[in-house]
């Protein structure tokens, strides 16, 4: 079969990032910050990644509006998957990292039980099974190509963990940095992440 190339790229930064807040299905507008982030990216691909025929996106403001970085007036505008969006927490959505873990135990719960999801949210399974499916439908669709995915930080993370080392978690070791950018080869006898988490753009930020 033939191979197809995805270019991950992490949103750019929305305040939720900064105040260590969980936004999964929670919708947010890139910060000042993110938009500059964001818009770096149409050198890189334009000079760098030159030959993708696709852009995809999580439907999220924060994800299309990274996506029109990407893009630019280069490529074709991206088109919106929903399978690409992030984790969603349900009743824990918008918390600090330290309150889901102190008054939730959520981390605890999640590392212990995949299928755990609070109320009203996913389960990492859940998460796993959307960006595999999402990932295995771009990947035929788009057979011996090159495209690029935009989408969160921890949904790409479990969909990297699973394909890279067969276990959905942990999976902050692929935590991408915003507007990161990593390339991931699918449909050879083994996933390939030829590198991952490229920032050289933000160097100056």
């Amino acid at each position: 079969m033939l191979e197809t190339t995805f270019y991950l790229v992490r949103h750019g930064q929305i305040d939720a990032n900064i105040e260590r807040r969980w936004f999964g299905s929670t919708d947010a507008m890139l910060n000042a910050s993110g938009i500059e982030q964001a818009d770096r990216l149409c050198s890189v691909f334009k000079q760098h990644y030159a030959d993708i025929t696709a852009t995809y996106s999580s439907p999220l403001l924060r994800t299309m509006r990274t996506a029109q970085g990407v893009t630019g007036d280069h490529f074709a505008p991206a088109i919106a998957h929903s399978g690409l969006r992030e984790y969603g927490i349900g009743e824990l959505e918008g918390l600090h990292f330290d309150v889901l873990q102190s008054q939730h135990q959520f981390f605890d719960k999640i590392a212990a039980d995949l299928d755990y999801a609070p109320s009203g949210g996913e389960s990492v399974n859940q998460v796993r099974d959307r960006m595999l499916a999402a990932f295995n439908e771009l990947q035929h669709k788009h057979a011996g190509e090159q495209i690029a995915i935009v989408s969160h930080g921890a949904a790409m993370g479990v969909a990297l963990a699973t394909l890279l080392r067969g276990a959905a978690f942990p999976f902050d070791e692929y935590h991408m940095a915003n507007t990161g950018v990593s390339k991931l080869v699918l449909g050879g006898k083994a996933p390939r992440l030829v590198f991952f988490n490229q920032v050289d753009h933000l160097a100056d930020l």
